[in-house]
């Protein structure tokens, strides 16, 4: 992603110097009034106010109207999107801080408000953002850790004709950690790659508008690209991801930024059946027709994807740059959505270095998973569902229903109340965004940090109580 930062665009830089009890404001360019229905306005300071107690009132402004020519719901949805705002602050325009990353709903016309209580500590501050719209659909990790993320392509020397290469056994997995803060003039990374979001088969396939295809390219996540790790804690808990059916490793990146936000590092596949995938060589970009098979072959596929990655992970701990040392192998988890719902669960039956299984509204077809149906899974797991039928498909919980009837202890299952499948997903926060979908989506969260807390960290955190939450049953 190509950004322009203020530093490098002072004609754009709001300067601001406190000096003594006496304000000095100088700005070298002013933006004209902002107009919602003409062209995007890029952010910019609109106004500064030395408070009595001597803190610093921030005004902030920018406007996202007609960036993407986007009409009918998909436009409405878009202006409940949000826009990043990130503050920096320096005393000598030399040695810069993060200060605040700010959000806004796009469709709010008022300027966003900052206050700088630090102020009072010194006697001049500088303050600067970047012009860049950083248009995000997610909320930001509740956590009090940073998020850092990385890619890393796995090989399985075992398996060939990936994506239809014949000498190719490859796949590309994402990383989601606990980091240290970003410093100065760091940037949150794309939310996933361009080619990706540009599939339009993938949402037409669904049945969404392929709208999203302008806009959805330019989103960003709350994470920021190689990060150090966090430090003061040796080591942190691993949890794997399975994708939905055609969906992709990103197409969780909320819940993924939440669950690293709160100490876990979270890793995701693009299985062979997932829409498209980038790989950083020659290889490029490989698209995957929608509609493609499900059979025991690709499920056998999937569960060796996790596998392979198990097995990965222990050369990553021993020699990775980054994640050398802070891998917790001994106490890995493992999560999947919708088909890879069903794979998590058998992958955590058939795996010891598996400790947990936690099921977003799964799809388990107990014609592939016999020992499943006829044994349960017999480690902690937790099963959530929706309560809208999904098109075509009609209720899937009665895959999990059947395992929490052959638990004996360490289960839970529940439903998430006026979801549908996707609001186990990123699209809770965009494609397929309703007024339930959202706290839905917040309520899941909850569940997944109570639930990994419990039997990764060994803590005895309170169950949630979002009222989202019915139909509870526990052993």
């Amino acid at each position: 992603m190509k950004m322009r930062s203020l530093t490098l665009v002072p004609v754009r830089l709001l300067r601001v110097v406190v000096i003594s009890a006496k304000l000095l404001l100088v700005m070298l360019f002013t933006l004209s009034a902002r107009d919602l229905s003409g062209q995007p306005v890029p952010h910019h300071f609109s106004g500064i106010t030395a408070l009595p107690d001597r803190t610093i009132s921030l005004k902030l402004d920018g406007s996202v109207s007609n960036m993407f020519s986007l009409t009918g719901t998909v436009s409405n949805q878009f202006r409940q999107t949000f826009d990043q705002y990130v503050v920096e602050a320096t005393t000598n325009l030399v040695n810069w801080i993060r200060l605040a990353v700010l959000l806004r709903t796009n469709s709010d016309p008022n300027p966003l408000g900052f206050q700088d209580t630090n102020a009072t500590l010194f006697s001049q501050r500088y303050y600067r953002t970047f012009t860049n719209h950083l248009i995000t659909a997610l909320r930001k990790p509740t956590g009090p850790f940073a998020v850092g993320t990385l890619s890393r392509v796995v090989t399985d020397a075992s398996r060939s004709n990936r994506y239809s290469l014949p000498t190719n056994s490859s796949f590309m997995t994402t990383f989601w950690y606990p980091a240290e803060p970003p410093g100065a003039g760091r940037l949150p990374c794309l939310y996933t790659d361009r080619a990706v979001a540009g599939d339009r088969s993938f949402y037409t396939y669904w049945g969404y508008s392929y709208q999203w295809t302008s806009a959805v390219p330019w989103f960003v996540a709350h994470s920021t690209a190689d990060l150090a790790l966090a430090e003061g804690t040796s080591r942190f808990p691993v949890i794997l991801h399975s994708h939905g059916w055609t969906c992709d490793r990103r197409f969780n990146s909320q819940v993924a930024e939440e669950l690293a936000s709160h100490g876990y590092i979270v890793v995701a596949v693009d299985h062979e059946d997932c829409h498209a995938t980038v790989y950083p060589d020659a290889r490029g970009t490989r698209y995957v027709a929608p509609g493609s098979r499900i059979d025991y072959a690709l499920l056998l596929s999937r569960i060796r994807d996790l596998q392979c990655l198990l097995d990965e992970l222990v050369s990553l701990d021993a020699s990775d740059p980054l994640l050398a040392g802070r891998l917790d192998l001994e106490h890995v988890g493992v999560m999947g959505h919708s088909l890879g719902g069903g794979v998590a669960a058998e992958t955590a039956r058939l795996e010891s270095r598996i400790r947990c299984a936690a099921l977003l509204d799964a799809a388990i077809d107990f014609s592939f998973y016999s020992v499943l149906n006829s044994q349960g899974l017999r480690k902690p797991f937790l099963a959530m569902n929706s309560t809208i039928p999904l098109p075509g498909i009609g209720d899937l919980s009665s895959g999990s229903q059947r395992l929490f009837t052959l638990a004996t202890n360490d289960a839970t299952w529940l439903k998430i109340n006026n979801t549908g499948h996707f609001a186990f997903s990123d699209w809770a926060w965009s494609v397929d965004m309703t007024a339930a979908s959202r706290p839905g989506a917040v309520a899941v969260n909850a569940c997944l940090v109570w639930f990994f807390d419990t039997f990764l960290k060994g803590q005895t955190p309170a169950f949630p109580t979002n009222s989202q939450l019915i139909n509870v049953q526990r052993k």
